[in-house]
């Protein structure tokens, strides 16, 4: 019992946390860069992919077991369109989590994309997320056209469009 009241309360309070300011970015807008170490130790700057390739962003932490079934979904299209240009980007927003516990996390879920640990909450705020899991897709250009908490159906003339130059 105390359990549960206790991931009750870390459930609110990152609701809190995590509330959408004004600026958040939302369909329509750009995707706000940010760079930094991945998972693996690699060095990481989304700049480097916005305006080359259509980007997909995954929001989430180790405990959430809604992200934790949403991986074999996002792994299907990382399958199917990473080969294709499309990058893939999970990151962890680091609310009651660590390092290890997310590394974790990658293993245990087979998740075959790039993994990144915001400890700071510095990405997740910039995105102004309301929960996780979210996710967040961009058209080469960088201009996010869909964010939900739930991974979408991208057929190939879909991803056409978010792979054309325009």
């Amino acid at each position: 019992m105390n359990n549960i009241l206790i991931r009750t309360i870390v459930r609110l309070c990152l609701l809190l946390f995590l509330s959408t300011p004004v600026w958040a970015a939302q369909v329509g807008e750009p995707l706000i860069p940010f760079k930094g170490i991945d998972l693996n130790g690699e060095s990481y700057d989304l700049q480097d992919s916005i305006g080359t390739k259509p980007i997909m962003l995954v929001f989430w932490t180790s405990w959430c077991q809604t992200c934790k079934s949403e991986v074999p979904k996002i792994n299907a299209l990382a399958d199917k369109f990473q080969q294709r240009g499309m990058e893939f980007v999970a990151v962890n927003v680091g609310f009651n989590d660590t390092v290890e516990r997310a590394q974790n996390f990658v293993r245990k879920t087979g998740m075959t994309y790039r993994a990144y640990f915001d400890g700071s909450g510095t990405i997740a705020g910039k995105y102004g997320l309301q929960g996780v899991p979210t996710i967040i897709i961009a058209d080469r250009q960088g201009i996010i056209q869909f964010r939900n908490f739930f991974a979408p159906n991208i057929p190939d003339s879909s991803f056409v469009q978010l792979s054309a130059e325009k």
